[in-house]
């Protein structure tokens, strides 16, 4: 959760009055997961939406794959 996108964390932060369940679900999944790998899809997907709404830029090779437009999420 430290390592997630500034930009992004606040677009989660946000969120969490008006979809509070949603938001602490995500939250407990990045709390409890150690890898990009252990988080659930509806995690990842999360996370994906929120970097397209602040306009994170994926190179061509990262934008083909999920797992790594993750972890550019990570800044990894």
């Amino acid at each position: 959760m430290n390592d997630l996108n500034s930009e992004v964390r606040q677009l989660l932060d946000a969120d969490m009055e008006n979809f509070p369940y949603t938001t602490q679900a995500i939250v407990s999944n990045l709390q409890s997961s150690d890898f990009v790998g252990d988080l659930t899809v509806n995690t990842a997907t999360n996370l994906l939406n929120y970097a397209d709404k602040v306009g994170m830029k994926f190179d061509s090779y990262t934008a083909e794959s999920f797992v790594l437009k993750l972890y550019k999420i990570f800044g990894k």
